[in-house]
């Protein structure tokens, strides 16, 4: 019995399942995890706002270029595999993605570490006086690396894709242009 293709998903679809699954909750929980293995042995630490901040902003700033160079070769292996269709036009962050590796790179970086930031400060204003225990800080690094995941994902998407919707428009131009000279 020979396997019928799937038909492709929608670029929502796709970016929704990859963002806030694979990239957000997965990340999370490694991230929390790595965190809970780390300070395992500190069992009466606690983290005050200064702490969680560093924290989070650093680990904002390497989520977001790890997970840049772990996701463009997975978004372009789908893309040749046709699991998802290209959005029409230039919706969305894609008119804002460079089209250089090196600066997307750094960008989702710091927009990881900025929003990360934003939210470990915004979230630590509830701390306890004592500060954020060891248990408290890992769910609290683990729920801010699922969105700051999220968030970096969704940018290194659109970086693969107005890549190749530009691609796309160079070969159709070309092409044109082959056709009008043969004629």
């Amino acid at each position: 019995m020979a396997k019928s293709p799937k038909a492709p998903l929608s670029f929502t679809s796709y970016a929704l399942n990859k963002c806030l699954i694979g990239y957000g909750v997965v990340n999370g929980i490694i991230n929390a995890a790595i965190f809970a293995g780390l300070h395992a042995a500190a069992e009466g630490a606690t983290f005050d706002m200064g702490a969680v901040v560093s924290d989070l902003s650093f680990t904002g700033l390497l989520l977001g270029m790890l997970l840049f160079a772990c996701v463009v070769p997975l978004t372009r292996m789908d893309l040749r595999k046709n699991v998802f269709k290209l959005p029409a036009g230039g919706a969305g962050a894609f008119p804002l993605a460079s089209g250089s590796y090196a600066v997307s790179i750094l960008v989702v970086g710091a927009l990881a570490c900025v929003f990360m930031t934003g939210i470990g400060a915004l979230l630590s204003l509830a701390l306890p006086a004592g500060g954020a225990t060891v248990t408290g800080m890992m769910i609290l690094k683990g729920l801010v690396c699922a969105c700051g995941g999220a968030v970096a994902g969704y940018f290194t998407i659109s970086f693969v894709v107005r890549g190749q919707q530009r691609a796309d428009a160079v070969a159709e131009a070309m092409a044109a242009k082959t056709a009008e000279i043969s004629a």
